[in-house]
């Protein structure tokens, strides 16, 4: 599906964007600011994201979601939306005090006021982003967003260098709902759905009921745990494992921000077609983990010159807490997807089942490792991951009427492309003698050799995403100069021969070499899969004569 396509590159592109944006933060503040700085600022914020899903109440979720949306039922969204937040400004103002005295932080109680006023300007700009991407209008997004995190980013540096110090973070936050409440006008300047109507407000709020139980236990899963940390520990634990945390999650913010933020549009628009959700969804988990595995594993890798070059050397103690805690994300990449297409396939409900069944048990165990500092609390990742994601999965594969094998077949070749894409950053590691302590250089090496060889199993594994890799390939083809079309094609070709043609592939030739993935044997397939492509990197280029058929890949969507 072409829109779908479009709206994944705007995605990429506005989180590319960010990402920069965000990195010129963090390099700053990390130099600036003490780690007790950071730790307070990352205590006032999980409470604020804590209440993050009581502020949406799922309505915006529900207008991406509906069958036939109408005016009045978009204006009784923002009514919702507008009397929640007006409830959790004024009580998070009455209760501040209480939270920091709480977290034995009493910096706290400025920084929460401050950061709840955001409320406010949430609810006005929130339903119009979810129109948007209702309609797939990623690119009017990704300019909100952008702009949005421009200002944020530009606050929140500009005082942190003025010395306004963890309050910076504050108002920073503050102006990011402000301008994209601006932006948004700007971009839907429709002021008609703007007023006090309640509409539908019972379905509305029956959805969002679930919707919002299950945004809060997500919530409390992340948040729990480090309350206690900041307890037994104090803000400066709270600031060095927020800091491992944020170094850790750069593969998720480039790939997992991104392919959600598609997943559920996608996802509702094909299931309004009366469509199984099945196959969208094992080319959405091969996608996301094409890119989120490698990601991970170049940050266990590479994460000496990584916190250093976003950190600083001072935070060196938070590099076995990156390590760990990379390593345990390698098991969460399901959660993202399983929201979307759950709500999408009618079973909102079975969301907020798995999280109570989970929370629980999960809490526990973080609770109890916050006892025992940052690197017990990050190790306990590996046995609250697990449950997690267990739960979730037992809900949405009965959901979907998909069986363990198909899962796991589906998410081979993306297990051999990772494999493939440490070998860059393995020789260069053996090479200092084994020493993680790499200088950037050697790790913008080996990160080098670990793309080629990323991009190389790619093809010769027939992974899912080769087609779209070949379909911008082929678009870089059409806009390059004619010198480099053999090239090109020659690439495609490596990626997927049918690829070319932009078509699902043709039964035959094509349908048993990659019979694959979802054979019964699943590694003898990628392994016939791989002597093929291994072949074909050596055969004459496609300019040139030759005897055989082709066929073609369809111009799928994600």
């Amino acid at each position: 599906m072409a829109s779908v396509r479009r709206a994944v590159v705007a995605v990429y592109f506005e989180k590319y964007a960010t990402l920069i944006l965000n990195f010129a933060t963090l390099y700053v503040s990390s130099r600036l600011l003490t780690p007790n700085d950071i730790g307070a600022v990352f205590l006032g914020a999980s409470l604020v994201a804590l209440a993050e899903g009581l502020r949406d109440f799922g309505v915006t979720n529900y207008i991406v979601n509906a069958e036939n949306l109408s005016k009045q039922e978009i204006r009784t969204s923002f009514t919702l939306m507008l009397a929640v937040a007006i409830v959790l400004t004024t009580a998070f103002f009455a209760t501040a005090g209480l939270y920091a005295d709480f977290a034995h932080e009493p910096r706290l109680e400025n920084f929460v006021r401050t950061m709840a006023f955001g409320y406010l300007f949430s609810s006005i700009g929130s339903p119009i982003v979810a129109l948007l991407r209702r309609d797939l209008k990623f690119w009017d997004i990704a300019a909100i967003n952008l702009g949005s995190a421009l200002v944020g980013n530009i606050t929140t540096t500009g005082l942190v260098m003025m010395g306004v110090g963890y309050m910076s973070f504050a108002w920073g936050s503050l102006s990011y709902p402000l301008s994209t409440f601006v932006f948004a006008i700007f971009m839907r300047p429709d002021l008609s759905i703007f007023r006090i109507e309640f509409t539908k407000w019972r379905e509305i709020l029956a959805f969002g009921g679930f919707n919002t139980a299950t945004g809060l236990l997500t919530a409390l899963g992340g948040v729990i745990p480090t309350f206690m940390l900041g307890r037994a520990s104090g803000s400066a634990d709270v600031g060095l494992y927020s800091r491992g945390q944020q170094v850790t999650e750069m593969p998720s913010r480039l790939v997992i921000s991104a392919i959600s933020a598609v997943a559920l549009p996608g996802f509702a628009a094909h299931a309004r077609t009366g469509r199984p959700l099945k196959d969208p969804y094992l080319k959405a988990a091969a996608s996301l983990t094409a890119f989120h595995w490698p990601g991970l594993a170049m940050v266990i890798l590479f994460a000496y010159p990584l916190v250093r070059t976003m950190l600083g050397p001072q935070w060196d103690t938070t590099i076995p807490l990156v390590q760990v805690m990379a390593a345990a994300t390698m098991l969460y990449f399901p959660v993202p997807l399983m929201f979307p297409a759950l709500v999408a396939a009618g079973g909102i409900r079975d969301t907020a089942k798995a999280w109570m069944i989970s929370l629980p048990i999960t809490s526990l165990i973080m609770i109890l490792a916050a006892q025992h500092g940052p690197l017990v609390l990050a190790l306990s990742i590996f046995a609250t991951t697990p449950i997690q994601v267990g739960v979730g999965l037992w809900f949405l594969m009965r959901r979907l009427t998909l069986s363990v094998g198909e899962y796991l077949r589906a998410l081979m070749p993306s297990a051999a492309v990772t494999l493939a894409s440490t070998i860059g950053p393995l020789i260069v590691i053996g090479l200092n003698g084994f020493d993680m302590n790499i200088s950037v250089l050697q790790a913008v090496l080996g990160g080098g050799l670990g793309g080629i060889f990323w991009f190389l199993a790619m093809g010769w594994t027939r992974h899912p995403f080769a087609a779209e890799l070949a379909y911008l390939v082929g678009k870089a083809q059409a806009l390059a100069p004619a010198r480099l079309h053999a090239s090109l094609a020659l690439i495609r070709r490596f990626l997927g021969e049918a690829a070319e043609q932009g078509q699902a592939p043709a039964s035959g030739d094509a349908d048993s070499e990659i019979n694959t993935v979802g054979g019964r044997d699943g590694a003898q397939s990628v392994w016939s899969v791989v002597k093929v492509r291994s072949g074909r990197l050596f055969e004459r280029s496609p300019g040139w004569p030759q005897a055989g058929k082709t066929g073609g890949i369809g111009d799928e969507p994600l």
